[in-house]
């Protein structure tokens, strides 16, 4: 279940807050004392954190389906998405035990889908997040925080101070409605951020000649056969030498002759690929003609297809 950008919180009565998490949305399978992760794309995890493993301990021989968010933490304790790119990448098991000293990963609980065979996505949601404190999963490496029920002002509060992403507001009697961005849940964040697919590169200067400058974004616009990929500017800052070093041989491998671009104009000596890698980017506002402005790279995005990349409206 996803959810939709407001504008502002939501005023009157009945909502639930949490924070949101500046990490990788993940669905736990546990059954039979073992532990699958999945990404929203259907991608297993599992292996890249080894930590979260024994969360199926302390459930023994019952089985369910968590949803959270997988998070590194700063030195702050704030939600770092930038620390979680060492970990997203890595399939080198030797490497993957090292990471997971160096920056481990939590997996944050907030919500509850199947339990004890049982479906619980009927149910409202104070109800699953009831079942899901009973569970008691609390642990070095995994956490069920609490939600504020009401106005949302601590919870705001808490947010802003720490700066981090935004929040979530929950209806208190929402069910879980599985696939669907609903409205009955919604993100506020305090910046503006948000996916966007590459669809080429612009050549570099100085030190960058000859190589990777910045990246050529978009996103989806319109539906069925009016559906086309929007140019929404290009984004240097934030790329590192490494990340260009990885992002050359993924080019060269899906690399293109024409733009994808059906709306809007890249500029001259661009060089284009296949629309399917994704990246975070947060920026300071939108133009006009619906491109962005001081772009600046977060990562990339492995838990996300490029066909689903939409510009987020606020409700």
């Amino acid at each position: 279940m996803g959810a939709t950008l407001a504008d502002k919180p939501p005023a009157g009565e009945g909502w639930a807050w949490e924070l949101k998490w500046d990490g990788i949305r993940a669905l736990a399978y546990i059954a039979d004392e073992r532990l699958r992760l999945f990404t929203r794309n259907g991608n297993e995890v599992s292996h890249r954190y080894p930590e979260l493993a024994s969360l199926a301990a302390p459930l023994e021989s019952r089985n369910a389906i968590l949803d959270g968010e997988i998070v590194t933490f700063d030195e702050r304790g704030r939600p770092s998405f930038e620390r979680l790119q060492q970990r997203m990448h890595v399939e080198d098991a030797g490497m993957i035990r090292k990471l997971t000293i160096q920056v481990p990963a939590v997996y944050v609980l907030f919500d509850l889908l199947w339990l004890d065979g049982e479906s619980t996505m009927g149910l409202p949601y104070e109800e699953r997040r009831s079942l899901l404190s009973e569970l008691g999963l609390q642990g070095e490496s995994w956490r069920t925080p609490p939600f504020e029920a009401g106005d949302g002002r601590t919870t705001l509060d808490v947010s802003h101070q720490f700066g981090l992403e935004g929040v979530v507001a929950k209806r208190c009697d929402s069910l879980y409605e599985a696939g669907r961005r609903s409205r009955s849940w919604l993100k506020v964040k305090h910046t503006l951020r948000q996916e966007f697919v590459v669809g080429g590169w612009y050549p570099g200067e100085h030190g960058r000649t000859g190589s990777i400058g910045s990246l050529l974004i978009g996103y989806w616009d319109g539906t069925g056969a009016n559906r086309n990929l929007h140019y929404a500017g290009r984004v240097g800052s934030g790329l590192s030498q490494a990340d260009i070093a990885r992002l050359e041989d993924l080019f060269s491998r899906c690399a293109r002759d024409t733009s994808p671009f059906a709306t809007g104009s890249p500029p001259r000596s661009s060089r284009f690929v296949e629309p399917i890698l994704v990246v975070e980017v947060k920026f300071t506002e939108w133009t006009a003609t619906g491109s962005v402005r001081q772009p600046t790279l977060l990562g990339f995005r492995t838990d996300k297809s490029g066909d689903e990349v939409v510009r987020e409206l606020p409700t």
